[in-house]
């Protein structure tokens, strides 16, 4: 998700305040001329924990230099853990303090922008430090943009708290990958939610490609048409019972041809799981090839849920000598 920091976006100018109250505040003033409007658009990816939002500011009227801009982020149950809120400035990534509400049905946090004639884009990172109950539960962001005591206007979104994750993955062998020597991956599956996953399992799907030291490229790792399949120029293992056991992706054909599957078995509820991966060049991996990108999933379906849950982790690429 945090890859949306880098890009190339009008940030907006924040000065924090903190304010309390209770629910998402009041409808725009039928005064409020000319337009100003918000909208909150979900970006990321399934499994994320930091739940981002893109804030579309438009403003038709003249520049206006103060607006205040209040995020209310409503709770799931009584009792829930305070959340973290972050939005981009000019200075990068600002934590919002949040004000719980005296109803307990929330939470409330301030900063205030200027708004240039146009309009522009902001974003919100919103962390619930609270798991679902079960698959598809949300939490409520409501946006109220305000001039003095006058609503201008009103954005709202749902944010879903993320089941299953695949958290940031600890590499043993950070050198150039050798022919014959093994690089190790240690990943940690967790299930954030109140479900248990009977039959949970990780997924590693591996890529090369052409680049090289001097090709910008590099820095993005193998992707879209520059990668292909090296799943038979690789051997792979991951550990289990103790010791490591050889692991090999279908020869069948289908979309999963190319993906090692690493069956898990039970993920309890609120619970973590790591899961070692190692993998070594064989022969047939020279050539032209420069990079290799591994990116992994786990998935599993919940006791009593309709669908399967997916979370996914931060691809990494090595160099290949």
């Amino acid at each position: 998700m945090r890859a949306i920091r880098g890009t190339g976006v009008l940030a907006l100018v924040v000065l924090l305040t903190a304010c309390g109250g209770s629910g998402p505040g009041p409808e725009p003033s039928p005064s409020a001329s000319p337009p100003v409007a918000v909208r909150l658009e979900n970006i990321g990816a399934p499994g994320d924990t930091r739940l981002g939002l893109a804030m579309h500011l438009d403003n038709e009227g003249p520049t206006r230099p103060g607006v205040r801009v209040r995020v209310h982020i409503g709770a799931s149950r009584a009792g829930d853990p305070v959340p973290e809120l972050e939005e981009r400035s000019d200075a990068g990534w600002k934590v919002i303090a949040l004000t719980a509400d005296r109803d307990e049905r929330g939470w409330t946090g301030t900063f205030r922008t200027k708004m240039p004639k146009g309009g522009l884009l902001g974003f919100l990172d919103v962390t619930p430090h609270v798991g679902p109950q079960v698959e598809g539960d949300e939490l409520p962001v409501d946006v109220t943009l305000s001039d003095g005591s006058r609503t201008l206007a009103r954005g709202h979104a749902s944010v879903r708290p993320a089941t299953l994750s695949l958290d940031h993955a600890t590499v043993d062998e950070p050198a150039a990958l050798g022919h014959g020597r093994w690089t190790e991956v240690t990943y940690t599956a967790v299930n954030h939610s109140r479900s248990g996953y009977p039959q949970a399992q990780v997924q590693a799907e591996f890529g090369a490609c052409e680049a090289g030291p001097d090709n910008p490229l590099e820095g993005v790792g193998c992707s879209g048409s520059r990668r292909h399949a090296v799943t038979t120029r690789l051997r792979t293992q991951w550990y289990e019972d103790g010791r490591w056991q050889d692991v090999s992706a279908p020869d069948d054909g289908t979309l999963l041809a190319e993906t090692f599957t690493l069956p898990l078995g039970e993920l309890p509820a609120d619970s973590k799981r790591k899961v070692r991966l190692r993998f070594a060049g064989t022969g047939d991996l020279d050539g032209e090839d420069r990079l290799l990108t591994i990116t992994a999933r786990v998935n599993g379906q919940a006791v009593g849920a309709s669908e399967r849950s997916l979370g996914t982790g931060r691809p990494l690429t090595f160099a290949l000598r």
